[in-house]
């Protein structure tokens, strides 16, 4: 099985999220073939050199993977495509950076060779969904039929954290995926989430079974700013104790990866008032260096 990140830019968390999931993947080197970081940004993976395989993208490379509609998640469909012709007939999985593994991967892997596709999680019906960016994509794909498949109300969507392909169709399924996320832009603009309902509608299509990866795979997405302290607070011990990339490896599976939530639910409203009441009462009188004088 061969494991996928992308990250672009210079936000570091991107990065520091990304290279801790490496590594708790890296637990179960026998489980896994290889692990490949497409990114701008190589030098952020130094120090897993040897561990990981960096494949390097120009910003001209970014720009063609967004497509005519410069929709930034179509380049995790051509991301993935890329690396399903490198491993041609062999699993691919796709991690968002916010994931770590938690638990023995073999079942999944198992299941993965014998024909079963993976995402992270089912978030129901698309029909009676109540998030209103979910709602947006069935309103633009209700009672259409793109690349041969026709939707329904009772199409789920899926969580894309985890995106796990068999990689047994030759790259039928990487296509269909591509072909339905065009349509939806060329018909409806580039929508949030109509990359990963193209996933989500496509790949039980295809391979007439798909399972959630969320046993194995913990996904932060809700909880980036509490579980970006604690990776960054360890990874900085680490470091001062002088810990080698193989210790530190080793050393996630002494974490109590449970004393955080994985999942919060942040009111909106709550945020809104925190921001206006910043925007009120700012910080004031600051006072810098200046080593010139």
């Amino acid at each position: 099985m061969h494991l996928l990140y992308c990250t672009f830019g210079n936000h570091f968390h991107h990065h520091l999220q990304a290279a801790f999931s490496a590594m708790s993947f890296l637990q179960e080197r026998n489980e896994i073939d290889s692990i490949n970081i497409i990114t701008d940004s190589p030098s952020f993976y130094n120090h897993l050199k040897g561990h990981v395989n960096l494949i390097t993208v120009t910003p001209e490379i970014i720009k063609e993977w967004k497509g005519p509609y410069d929709y930034f998640f179509r380049v995790k469909i051509k991301a993935l495509q890329h690396v399903a012709e490198m491993y041609a007939g062999s699993p691919v999985m796709y991690c968002d950076t916010d994931t770590f593994l938690y638990r023995d991967i073999t079942d999944l892997k198992t299941d993965l060779l014998k024909g079963k596709p993976y995402m992270h999680e089912d978030e129901g019906e698309i029909s009676t969904h109540p998030a209103k960016n979910i709602q947006r994509v069935w309103k633009a794909v209700q009672g259409k039929t793109y690349a041969g498949l026709q939707f329904k109300p009772t199409n789920h969507m899926r969580n894309a954290g985890v995106i796990a392909i068999p990689n047994l169709q030759n790259g039928k399924d990487l296509e269909m995926v591509l072909q339905i996320c065009d349509a939806i832009c060329a018909n409806s603009g580039p929508l949030y989430l109509c990359e990963q309902f193209s996933f989500s509608a496509t790949l039980p299509h295809v391979y007439n079974a798909i399972g959630d990866s969320k046993p194995w795979i913990a996904h932060y997405w809700s909880n980036k700013p509490d579980w970006d302290q604690f990776i960054l607070s360890w990874v900085a011990e680490q470091q001062f104790r002088g810990k080698s990339i193989d210790e530190m490896i080793a050393g996630i599976a002494q974490l109590d990866l449970g004393q955080i939530p994985i999942y919060i639910k942040r009111r909106s409203t709550a945020e809104k008032l925190h921001r206006r009441v910043d925007k009120l009462f700012p910080p004031k009188n600051g006072q810098y260096l200046n080593r010139n004088k």
